[in-house]
């Protein structure tokens, strides 16, 4: 028997509001949203740790990006001020917690599997 991966596993994928909105109604498993902005020099450090991160969890967390240059009604739905920021919802899509700052790749996967027991 084959078991399948899913297509998002290991991977950051890059999605605007309206996408966004669409899989967390239907996402059924552990979500973190990493919103980071071009223009924001600490994103440029965590980018590359929510990356890490991905491939090193694979299909036990989808890792989803949001762009806060273009989505700002969004933002403001999720009442977030200031990027880099790291919203991790749970197997229900609820918000279990946030995360306000750069992480390093260890401390970003120890927030991760404190917060989901994984």
């Amino acid at each position: 028997m084959k078991i399948s991966v899913p297509s998002w596993a290991g991977k950051v994928e890059e999605l605007d509001a309206t996408e966004f909105n669409r899989l967390t109604r239907s996402n059924t498993g552990p979500l973190l949203l990493y919103i980071g902005a071009p223009w924001c020099p600490p994103c440029a450090t965590m980018g590359p740790a929510v990356e890490a991160a991905a491939e090193a969890l694979g299909d036990q967390v989808r890792f989803v990006k949001v762009n806060a240059a273009t989505d700002s009604q969004l933002l403001n739905s999720l009442g977030v001020a200031s990027v880099p920021m790291l919203v991790l919802y749970g197997l229900d899509g609820q918000e279990l917690a946030r995360f306000l700052g750069v992480l390093s790749t260890p401390y970003l996967l120890r927030w991760i599997q404190t917060k989901l027991d994984v």
